[in-house]
């Protein structure tokens, strides 16, 4: 049949579906990172106040946190490796502004201590 009903997947596709489905087991703490992320990220003014922690953490960072994007297999492994940098502002975040700790509620409540760690045990693999 000249290979007409041959099918291949994508190696990168193939990929992308086996790191979604390892993340699986500490999707929780990922949602609750990706959340806290996604709220820094969706304005400028809660960018400029994420600024403010990073630099009062004294945190030397050129880059920021970026969101991750579904298609992309390493996406979310370079969203929580930006994420972890930045913990302590975030820690900061939590404590100091009322509507991102009223914001995260949805998700299960801001990153805690257990959900860094977790991403912490994880990023080797």
């Amino acid at each position: 049949m000249d290979g007409s009903y041959l099918h291949i997947r994508c190696l990168a596709h193939i990929l992308n579906l086996v790191v979604k489905d390892g993340l699986k087991d500490i999707d929780p703490s990922i949602i609750k990172i990706r959340a806290a992320v996604r709220y820094v990220r969706s304005s400028p003014a809660r960018l400029e106040k994420f600024k403010a922690f990073v630099k009062e953490e004294c945190i030397n960072e050129k880059d920021l946190v970026c969101l991750d994007v579904d298609t992309r297999w390493n996406s979310t492994f370079l969203m929580l490796e930006c994420a972890l940098k930045f913990r302590k502002a975030f820690s900061n975040l939590e404590s100091k502004v009322g509507l991102y700790t009223k914001e995260m509620t949805k998700y299960g409540g801001p990153p805690n201590k257990d959900d860094w760690k977790k991403v912490v045990t994880l990023m080797p693999f």
